[in-house]
């Protein structure tokens, strides 16, 4: 990613939260239960060809993130400013719908909750990324 997309991402990152239309709309209907995200299942790894990466480009790193953070613009502020500082690129890791982000721009990769197919799907998006390093969301607060 550019260097700009990391300077958009600290200058949006706000504790203001979209409003959500579905609340406006559904006076007193309750909203229908979101789904869960499996991983599928492959025998395969998908072709690394497929997908060409940059010479040179940045270093990934995961963010595994088991519940939604309390502040999100606050993580978003700290994963930005060390992307920018240290080139590396995050790849969130998420075993929630939603972890809130996803609004700020970060590639959010969804995982499921068994603990095994957790493993396995942080395994192989390992792989497909070349994370060089899988942190856990709620120590993020912990870097400054």
């Amino acid at each position: 990613m550019k260097d700009s997309i990391w300077f958009e991402i600290l200058s949006r990152a706000s504790p203001n939260k979209p409003v959500s239309l579905d609340d406006l709309m559904n006076d007193d209907q309750s909203p229908q239960p979101l789904g869960k995200v499996v991983f599928p299942q492959m025998r395969f790894a998908p072709a690394v060809n497929l997908w060409p990466r940059e010479q040179g480009g940045p270093v990934y790193i995961g963010v595994r993130i088991l519940e939604p953070p309390e502040t999100p613009y606050t993580v978003a502020r700290l994963l930005a400013a060390a992307a920018l500082e240290r080139d590396v690129c995050p790849i969130i890791l998420s075993r929630v719908d939603y972890c809130g982000l996803e609004r700020f721009g970060f590639r959010v990769e969804r995982i499921p909750e068994d603990p095994s197919a957790a493993q396995a799907a942080e395994e192989e998006i390992g792989k497909y990324w070349d994370l060089a390093i899988i942190i856990n969301g709620h120590e993020i607060g912990m870097l400054r």
